[in-house]
């Protein structure tokens, strides 16, 4: 801003300041300089100091009280000593004498600009630093608060494995208080004696970089065991590994509870099993003469699902189904199952019927696989020619699939109560003529190759 009483002054100087200068403000006195000011802001203020109404340097003193940070520059002729005076009392950073030196004045404007320039670039950086120490502080106190709060123990060791920093939940878990820890080496202080290897191999492969996971035993001060998973994990500042983290989570109660559940599996199991062994002695007590029909087709059916690569949840499905395929045959009279002459049609269709009572047997009951479905669909073909529901491909459960082929083997290689065992050899000829019409063809190939490679062998013989 330029403040000038003399109006040719004024407007000459003005027009070569804004040359130069892209906002120049103009004000004929002090008073009206302070006007401009207020509304503006300028950051160098040129001024003359005799002036009607408000002179240059009260003008100077008023803006000095709004913004102390403002330059000034006063203008004024020889012999106003005294007004210097007061303007460097006033703390005035440049003087100028009439007439004005345009070249001059421009030259202390620039470096009253340039040191504004350099101070607010000071100030800048300043406020960077102090914004970046504050937010650094206050990261610092966030993670601190994390690693005191955090519900799992964590610690904070040297590559080497000495403890470096617990927090509150590590020495509540653990029982040491932060003295005793400190220094301290992490696997020495809580992995039991049986468990020292193991701690210092996993505590070495952090050390080199690794991040690892397991689930273990660790000791506390006392001794006492717990369960516990542990996740360590290298800490890296500006690529160099620093120290190590460790965070222990108590899952002794989960570790109680996986225990209490798979007892109640085994149980549950167990139970399943006898029910399953008490339903099939059903039938073998009605028909002596093929006792173990059903628990050699469900470990053949079992030995085939092996082969075929199943999970063993499948498998046990397979042999549970196996074990009580014939269930139905409970409803045929035992005349006719012990029959040794030719069935009548009618006896026939009492046979024939025994899957759909299996099912019917079954259906309620609450099994962890598809038993039901397995007993009724053990006699339904590849083709849609078997019973009772002349299903075929892929509607026939796979389980059922493989019970339907094992059956068949079983039958033909042992005794029937109106023909002689017709073999091994025949059976398997029976199952590779008909792969792919009345028999899976998957099937049938892997239950070829336990048989002919002698992997499988039944361990139960009829009327034994």
């Amino acid at each position: 801003m330029y403040v000038e009483d003399e109006g040719v002054i004024l407007r000459s100087i003005n027009t070569m300041m804004e040359r130069k200068i892209k906002d120049v403000y103009i004000a004929t006195n002090g008073e009206i300089g302070l006007k401009v000011f207020k509304k503006h802001k300028p950051q160098i203020v040129v001024t003359d100091i005799k002036m009607p109404v408000m002179n240059g340097l009260e003008m100077i003193e008023k803006i000095k009280e709004i913004e102390p940070s403002t330059k000034f520059i006063v203008v004024s002729a020889y012999g106003e000593i005294n007004y210097f005076i007061k303007a460097i009392e006033l703390g005035v950073q440049g003087f100028i004498l009439k007439p004005v030196n345009v070249n001059q004045l421009m030259g202390i404007i620039r470096e009253l600009g340039n040191g504004i320039l350099l101070q607010q670039e000071i100030e800048r950086k300043e406020e960077e630093r102090k914004k970046s120490a504050k937010a650094l502080q206050e990261q610092k106190a966030y993670f601190e608060h994390l690693f005191e709060s955090s519900p799992e123990a964590v610690v904070v060791a040297s590559n080497d494995g000495k403890i470096l920093q617990i927090n509150c939940k590590f020495s509540e878990m653990f029982g040491y208080a932060e003295e005793e820890a400190i220094g301290k080496a992490l696997d020495e202080l809580v992995a039991a004696d049986d468990l020292l290897n193991e701690a210092t191999e996993y505590t070495k492969q952090v050390a080199d970089g690794k991040d690892i996971r397991l689930e273990t035993k660790r000791k506390t001060k006392s001794g006492k065991l717990l369960d516990v998973s542990i996740l360590g994990t290298p800490i890296i500042i500006e690529g160099q590994q620093v120290a190590v983290y460790g965070i222990y989570r108590d899952i002794t109660d989960r570790k109680r509870a996986e225990d209490e559940l798979k007892a109640s599996y085994e149980r549950l199991r167990k139970l399943i099993e006898d029910t399953v062994n008490v339903l099939a002695n059903v039938v073998e007590l009605r028909d002596p003469y093929t006792a173990g029909h059903q628990h050699n087709v469900a470990q053949l059916g079992v030995a085939i699902a092996e082969e075929m690569k199943f999970s063993p949840d499948m498998i046990e499905g397979i042999r549970i189904g196996g074990t009580m395929h014939d269930i139905g045959k409970i409803k045929v009279p035992i005349r006719v199952l012990n029959k040794s002459e030719m069935l009548t049609d009618k006896e026939w269709e009492q046979i024939k019927n025994h899957p759909t009572v299996g099912y019917e047997l079954l259906k309620d009951l609450d099994f962890p696989w598809q038993v039901a479905k397995m007993v009724q669909q053990h006699h339904e073909r590849f083709n849609g020619s078997g019973y009772p529901n002349g299903l075929k491909n892929g509607e026939i459960l796979m389980e059922a699939r493989i019970l339907a082929v094992a059956d068949v083997i079983e039958a033909m290689a042992n005794d029937r109560p109106y023909r002689q065992s017709l073999g091994l050899e025949i059976a398997l000829e029976e199952i590779e003529d008909n792969k792919g019409i009345l028999y899976d063809p998957d099937v049938v190939e892997s239950a070829v190759r336990i048989l002919k490679n002698g992997s499988f062998v039944f361990d139960k013989k009829h009327n034994e």
